[in-house]
């Protein structure tokens, strides 16, 4: 798998678009000095259209299953996914583990490049962003609408120096490591984001 895949927090819902949006979870990226990261998810995907099809176009079971199916089908072709358990109505409990060294100019996102949840860039200087995705304040009342609530954690743990920007929550110190963490509690808050000078 080459890097087209995986990090934090936009989804456009109906306005919403093609997009999962996450939801009691627990996110960490671990990225070092050398350039290999890890980026881990477990919690819940919401695929934000089915709910929208569920509710205002009064799908059967059937029709449900095999939405559901597809959308399932499709996430397990990334081979970052350990888990992923349908739970109806466009809900699957996930668990999610990719590893890599950043190399070069690249971006990586989560959970794919049309609805990125979390993305990291590389860029030629060297600077590593790393971003989550917000959703407007008319997306955000449209989730709302659709019953669909934020609430997660995302974790940044690295041995980077003083990174170059960040609007982290809280930051913590776990030996030679700091950690840097964000709780998503709204829609529409700032999205998290964080820059370090890799090389």
């Amino acid at each position: 798998m080459r890097l087209s895949r995986i990090l934090f927090l936009v989804l456009v819902l109906f306005g919403l678009g093609g997009c999962y949006l996450p939801n009691q979870f627990d996110a960490e990226i671990r990225i070092l000095r050398d350039g290999t990261f890890t980026i881990s998810f477990q919690g819940l995907l919401i695929y934000a259209p089915l709910v929208y099809e569920i509710s205002s176009k009064n799908l059967s079971p059937d029709e449900q299953r095999q939405k559901m199916q597809v959308l399932e089908r499709d996430l397990r072709r990334d081979s970052g996914f350990a888990e992923v358990q349908p739970q109806g109505k466009g809900q699957f409990k996930v668990r999610y583990k990719h590893s890599e060294k950043l190399e070069g100019s690249v971006l990586y996102t989560f959970v794919r490049r049309n609805s990125d949840i979390l993305s990291m860039k590389l860029d030629k200087q060297g600077i590593v962003t790393i971003r989550g995705s917000a959703l407007s304040a008319d997306d955000a009342q449209r989730a709302l609408q659709l019953g669909i609530r934020p609430g997660g954690t995302l974790k940044v743990v690295t041995d980077l120096p003083q990174p170059l920007n960040s609007n982290a929550q809280e930051t913590q110190k776990q030996g030679a490591l700091t950690v840097y963490v964000w709780k998503i509690q709204k829609w529409d808050q700032a999205a998290p984001k964080i820059a370090f000078k890799l090389r």
